[in-house]
């Protein structure tokens, strides 16, 4: 397979994981493109032990955990003061879609680290427990422990964005990401 070829077929899933997984203080087209740099680095040392996106999500948690330290220390001193980019002139179901998108984005952020992965992993890519157990190198049992309290920390978290819960879903995490 050619890098362009392993690119093509893995950009799409490596930046999505990069836009949920790294919050609204990371550049998420940025985060992809070094974990394909990392990756196509390694690539030839791939043994196939595993699948190769458990492989990639390896590699894209580190480099994830990597910006998301630097950019809370960019946060802590001050550092990110960044101007929201001006965009043209919205509908307002598209304004109403944005901001939805973005208060959900800012509750995963208040999620710890483990919880946000297995939501996203399992909730918005709908991979299943013995799936995202290999890729997180942890025992079955575990993602459903996980997945669990993550549901009722992203509740809270969603509710302290402003929006709704029904019964026991949270409305929006699907379709309007």
């Amino acid at each position: 397979m050619t890098p362009e070829d392993f690119y093509r077929q893995h950009a799409r899933k490596v930046l999505g994981w990069c836009i949920r997984l790294g919050g609204p203080h990371i550049d998420a087209e940025d985060a992809a493109q070094e974990v394909f740099e990392v990756a196509l680095k390694r690539y030839d040392g791939f043994r196939g032990d595993s699948a190769v996106s458990t492989w990639l999500y390896g590699i894209t948690r580190r480099v994830l955990a990597n910006k998301r330290r630097r950019a809370a220390f960019r946060r802590f001193f001050g550092m990110d003061q960044i101007a929201e980019p001006v965009s043209p002139l919205r509908t307002d179901d598209e304004v109403i879609r944005l901001r939805r998108r973005r208060a959900v984005q800012h509750a995963l952020e208040r999620l710890r680290d483990d919880h946000r992965e297995v939501i996203v992993l399992c909730d918005l890519e709908g991979r299943t427990a013995p799936e995202v157990a290999a890729m997180l190198g942890i025992p079955v049992g575990t993602v459903y422990s996980r997945v669990h309290a993550a549901r009722r920390a992203l509740r809270e978290a969603v509710e302290a964005e402003g929006i709704g819960v029904d019964g026991d879903n949270v409305v929006v995490l699907r379709g309007h990401g």
